[in-house]
């Protein structure tokens, strides 16, 4: 695995190695004493997948609040995705910066996203398989999320917005809450 910084953030691109032979390939996609060595302090508790079927959807933007604020690992499996997380920390000198990633099973690669961190994406191709990491279990009422037009974080989504479940069309503006 090859560690690569988003900017300045704590987040990382991570480029996988496939070992390659006759029968087709084989890739590591975790490894506990990579990540440390790395200083990443992150161990899965949660595995999750999403099928998203039609291209332009967008799912996002989500995060998991304080105290149980959630680190993940995210992957393409199938398909290929327009990758997003933006630094919601208050106190992060990356406040407010978005990181994009395009993420597809051809490029081997997956993005760890820190605690603090809200994540989304768009499908570029129809049936776009994401699997998922977890720091943290996933905890219905500290679950959380703002708007993915946003005007205040700016995201530029590469596609029209084709399919949007309405627990992400309702979530508020920064602007609105007490997060920003």
């Amino acid at each position: 695995m090859k560690f690569i910084a988003l900017g300045e953030s704590d987040a990382r691109l991570i480029e996988l190695t496939p070992r390659v032979d006759e029968r087709g390939s084989f890739t590591r996609t975790w490894c506990a004493d990579s990540f440390a060595a790395q200083g990443i302090d992150f161990r899965p508790i949660q595995g999750n997948s999403s099928l998203t079927r039609v291209r332009g959807s967008v799912r996002g933007m989500h995060f998991q609040r304080a105290p149980k604020a959630d680190a993940k690992i995210v992957r393409c499996t199938a398909g290929r995705i327009h990758d997003v997380i933006v630094d919601v920390r208050p106190t992060s000198p990356t406040r407010g910066r978005i990181f994009v990633s395009e993420l597809a099973p051809s490029s081997a690669t997956m993005v760890y996203i820190p605690a603090g961190f809200a994540h989304g994406f768009q499908t570029l191709e129809d049936n776009s398989v994401v699997e998922y990491l977890m720091g943290t279990e996933y905890i219905e009422e500290l679950s959380d999320g703002f708007r993915h037009d946003d005007p205040m974080v700016g995201i530029k989504w590469p596609e029209p917005v084709t399919v949007l479940s309405p627990k992400d069309a309702a979530w508020p503006l920064l602007a609105d809450r007490r997060l920003w």
